[in-house]
């Protein structure tokens, strides 16, 4: 059913989006091996498609250089991809896969979109290559990407979430940097107490970016059922972090007006990066790619210090110094015609070739994390404004947590969930409304989805 499902849905997108999709006149062939003219056999072509402000080609180039110079019959070919959001690169994927656009190698950010796209056929399995090879998947990285007994995907970074504050804002409103025993509470006064001015000038406390991820804030610090619907199918929805992920967004947003509203957020496109270096917010929930970036880049700059705190503990009883981990997923392309080179490329990236970079910490479990985060620090435009003390405070003192597997079906299961948060968020309905509705429509798509 899903399968089918999918199918519809793209020969939507096709027929809808064909004038988007790439040109032909800008494609590599990306055929088997042929003869040269010599009688040698031409270096076969990878293409490796990512999105740009995640990995840019200079950023790209030594990793590239370094897997050439050891697989000298494998060429890549980088595809960076300008969308704006890791939602819309994968909507982008998705169209290109179903136009026919040659794909290999791609990045997935996320749990949810990994899962349904191994779900609806178009990812390659890896147990083959993995036991050809002969090594044990979770002796090797920090994060397992088992489906249904299969291997789909190799964890590419890993991210550790936590808490960045600009430290200049902090110091104005004569607050601490905070330690693992604050909670959600003290995040919103502390959100309330960093807003200043009105209007278009306003300067907010936080911001939630428009990810599902940022509707289930009070779950992120769980490190037992800590997702709405679990891998049997059950739901958790009467879970307390459920309800304290609504009031976090409520109070902050229509209350204290400390964090820009939903409604702004969705209809103004916001981008979290340019809200936060700009100044226009002061402190955020985001992931441990942002070591490299709150240092300074081309794009950009650093022109305050960021101070790092641990994602807050919903109630002062709770056990402190949690918080969600995360990767995203290198995948092999259904309809590769390379996938042994494929592969090849996509181990060395998972492993030294993402050290190469300096620029992420990652879920290869051999790397030498303490090196690694030197370099990823020394290597930003301005390291003075990575506020390093704070960093391995948090780093040191906080025990990452994972969601469930992934259903085949989180995607419809997060799509349910958040339109109707959307409602409360967009004053159309109250919270135990909003978890009604949610909890009646998530079982309808549960039992769907039985086998």
């Amino acid at each position: 059913m899903w399968k089918k499902r999918f199918a519809a849905v793209m020969t939507t997108v096709v027929a809808a989006g064909a004038v988007a999709a790439c040109s032909s006149g800008d494609k590599e062939p990306n055929s088997a091996s042929s003869e040269g003219a010599n009688g040698a056999k031409a270096p076969v072509t990878v293409r490796f498609h990512a999105q740009n402000v995640t990995f840019d080609k200079t950023m790209m180039a030594p990793v590239i250089a370094k897997f050439e110079e050891k697989n000298p019959g494998i060429k890549i070919d980088y595809v960076g991809m300008t969308e704006p959001t890791s939602d819309e690169v994968t909507k982008k994927i998705d169209l290109l896969a179903a136009s026919g656009e040659p794909l290999d190698v791609f990045l997935l950010a996320d749990a949810r979109s990994y899962s349904q796209r191994a779900a609806n056929g178009m990812l390659e399995p890896l147990n083959s290559f993995i036991e050809k090879e002969g090594f044990k998947f979770t002796d090797e990285y920090k994060t397992d990407t088992l489906l249904d007994g299969k291997y789909y995907a190799l964890p590419g970074t890993f991210n550790q979430w936590f808490v960045i504050m600009n430290k200049n804002h902090l110091d104005e409103a004569g607050l601490k940097v905070p330690t693992i025993d604050w909670t959600w509470d003290d995040y919103l006064d502390y959100a309330k107490k960093m807003t200043k001015g009105e209007g278009a000038s306003k300067r907010y406390g936080t911001y939630y970016h428009s990810w599902a991820d940022f509707f289930l804030l009070g779950m992120w610090n769980q490190p037992g059922k800590n997702d709405i619907v679990w891998s049997d199918g059950s739901l958790n929805m009467d879970h307390p972090g459920v309800r304290k992920s609504l009031e976090i967004r409520q109070r902050s947003e229509m209350v204290d007006k400390s964090a820009i509203p939903y409604a702004d957020a969705i209809s103004q496109k916001l981008a979290y990066r340019p809200l936060y270096f700009n100044q226009n917010v002061s402190m955020m929930a985001m992931g441990s790619w942002m070591i490299g970036e709150v240092g300074g880049t081309d794009q950009f700059p650093s022109t305050f210090k960021t101070v790092f705190a641990p994602m807050p503990r919903n109630e002062k009883s709770d056990p402190a110094g949690h918080a969600m981990s995360s990767s995203n997923y290198l995948a092999i392309a259904s309809t590769s015609k390379h996938k042994e080179e494929a592969y090849k490329f996509m181990r060395f990236f998972s492993t030294e070739g993402l050290s190469i970079m300096q620029k992420y910490m990652t879920s290869w479990k051999k790397e030498d994390s303490g090196k690694l985060l030197d370099s990823i620090i020394q290597s930003t435009k301005n390291p003075e404004n990575i506020d390093k003390e704070s960093l391995l405070y948090v780093l040191n003192n906080t025990k990452p947590v994972t969601l469930p597997p992934a259903l085949p079906y989180q995607a419809e299961v997060y799509k349910v969930y958040q339109e109707e948060v959307e409602k409360l968020l967009l004053g159309q309905q109250d919270i135990d409304k909003s978890i009604a509705a949610a909890k009646e429509r998530l079982q309808k798509l549960v039992n769907a989805n039985k086998k």
